[in-house]
């Protein structure tokens, strides 16, 4: 079960959030990306540790089947305006 913690009192969706919405990518082909990004951020003076990065990552990456594939079918078929 994947809490959504404050690290550096920042919570975890913000981070994973932050990177989405300004054009970054979850998939396992960017995951050094993201994961670089995080340990290239200085918060109140100080780095991310790996343990950190490593939580964050986990909590951004690691979905519900059911709602990954329910999510896969209405984008797929979704033709909002």
């Amino acid at each position: 079960m994947f809490e959504n913690k404050l690290i550096k009192d920042i919570h975890c969706s913000r981070y994973v959030a932050s990177y989405v919405r300004s054009g970054g990518s979850l998939s396992s082909r960017e995951a050094w990306r993201f994961k670089g990004w995080l340990k290239s951020l200085v918060i109140n003076g100080e780095n991310l540790s790996d343990d950190e990065v490593r939580y964050i990552y986990n909590y951004g990456t690691n979905g519900k089947l059911e709602l990954e594939e329910n999510a896969e079918r209405f984008l797929a078929s979704s033709t909002i305006k």
